[in-house]
């Protein structure tokens, strides 16, 4: 299944280039303040697939998607940056949300689709950019009065992700971003693939929150134009615990 973006022109005024320009998110699009141009999604099949198509229209006659329209338990709204890049087109993004509900806790994570449009405002059918921007887990971690007790009344792990994603940069037509992660757990030691309670009890020095150096760290990404899509300057950490709920 493919998400792509509708890019709604009324008057396109000048803007800079290679920056993101913030939107306004209200409703099903995001809009500049002088609403010259929003960022919209509009669902559409074609050939029996049904995906996000790009369309461009003045923000007052922007299609409205049908509620739940691809029946999955995802949620897509449109991301709230937009650039004007310096040959006409434009890149923009599409924020997929995802969450899961368990005995005493629940988690949540974004993922940030950035597509490539064309001066018309079209968008490709694929993103050229794709990476998790939020994260947000909690665990139950007591069962008993003795959990309680060894878990020194910290009866939850919580996990927090959050990342940043902006340009540095032009590299030949396309601008060159940085992408940089801050992961944290609480208590200290917490770990999605270790059993708490097979750990020593918790003493009140642990009862903070500690950032995780694995899962905060930076990336440079450009443009790789034979593959069309971005390409980090080194493999992205595995940070699953915190971006998968």
């Amino acid at each position: 299944m493919i998400f792509a973006l509708a890019l709604i022109a009324a008057l396109q005024s000048p803007a800079a280039v290679d920056r993101f320009e913030p939107l306004t998110l209200t409703d099903d699009r995001a809009c500049t303040a002088d609403q010259s141009l929003c960022v919209g999604l509009v669902y559409e099949t074609r050939g029996g697939e049904p995906f996000f198509s790009p369309v461009v229209r003045t923000p007052d006659a922007l299609p409205t998607p049908p509620e739940n329209a691809s029946g999955e338990v995802e949620t897509y709204q449109p991301w709230v940056g937009l650039m004007r890049l310096a040959h006409g087109g434009y890149l923009a993004g599409v924020e997929m949300g995802s969450s899961s509900m368990y005995s005493g806790g629940g988690g949540q994570a974004t993922e940030l689709r950035l597509y490539r449009l064309d001066a018309k405002g079209d968008a490709g059918a694929a993103p050229v950019l794709t990476v998790p921007i939020r994260g947000s887990l909690i665990i139950r971690a007591c069962f008993s009065e003795e959990d309680m007790e060894q878990r020194a009344g910290a009866c939850h792990d919580e996990y927090s992700f959050d990342a940043v994603l902006t340009a540095s940069g032009e590299a030949g037509d396309m601008p060159v971003f940085d992408y940089v992660t801050t992961a944290t757990a609480y208590p200290r030691g917490a770990s999605r693939s270790e059993d708490s309670l097979e750990k020593p009890p918790l003493k009140p020095a642990d009862l903070v929150t500690v950032r995780d150096p694995k899962c905060s760290y930076s990336r440079r990404f450009t443009f790789d134009a034979a593959a069309g899509e971005y390409r980090p300057d080194s493999k992205l950490q595995d940070c699953s615990d915190y971006t998968m709920p």
